[in-house]
């Protein structure tokens, strides 16, 4: 578990979601020292300006949960 922290990893695929007028992003990304793809749900004020598959990424971490995407 992170319990707070940033890790490396491969943004695989971004599907914008509108909730109620608000745009979110459901992200799949893979840590670069694993096999198995993670989700996550993120604002656009948590993510860099022109976000796409195959960017190498930091994903924040607080209690186990992604808070925020930048591009390494």
């Amino acid at each position: 578990m992170i319990v707070s922290g940033t890790r490396n990893a491969r943004l695989e695929a971004i599907r914008p979601v509108d909730i109620h007028g608000t745009i979110y992003y459901d992200l799949v990304y893979t840590h670069s020292d694993e096999t198995q793809p993670r989700q996550a749900r993120l604002g656009a004020e948590s993510l860099y300006p022109g976000l796409a598959s195959g960017d190498e990424v930091r994903v924040s971490y607080l209690m186990n949960v992604a808070t925020a995407m930048e591009r390494r």
